[in-house]
C-alpha cells in the first residue's frame, strides 16, 4: 500500500482525539463558565493544544513507520 504514510499519520495523531474529547467532557462537567468570551479562549487555547499534540505524536509515529519500512525493504534482496 503505498499510502502507508497517511495511515502512520492519522493513527499516531488519533490520540489527540481523546485529549479532545476529554477537553469537552471537562469543561461540562467541572468549569462553570458561561460567557461567550472565556469559552471561545477556552476551546481557542484547547484546539492549538490538540492540534500540536496531534502534531507531535504524528510526526513520532510517521517517522517511526518509516524507519520500520526503510529496516524492511533493506534487508529484502531482489536478485
Amino acid at each position: 500500500d503505498y499510502h502507508w504514510w497517511w495511515r502512520a499519520l492519522f493513527s499516531s495523531g488519533g490520540s489527540a482525539i481523546y485529549m479532545l474529547v476529554y477537553a469537552i467532557f471537562y469543561f461540562k462537567t467541572r468549569l462553570e463558565i458561561t460567557e461567550f468570551i472565556p469559552t471561545l479562549l477556552y476551546f481557542g487555547y484547547t484546539g492549538l493544544m490538540v492540534l500540536t499534540f496531534w502534531l507531535l505524536t504524528a510526526t513520532i509515529g510517521f517517522y517511526a513507520a518509516y524507519g520500520f519500512l526503510n529496516r524492511i525493504y533493506a534487508a529484502v534482496k531482489i536478485d
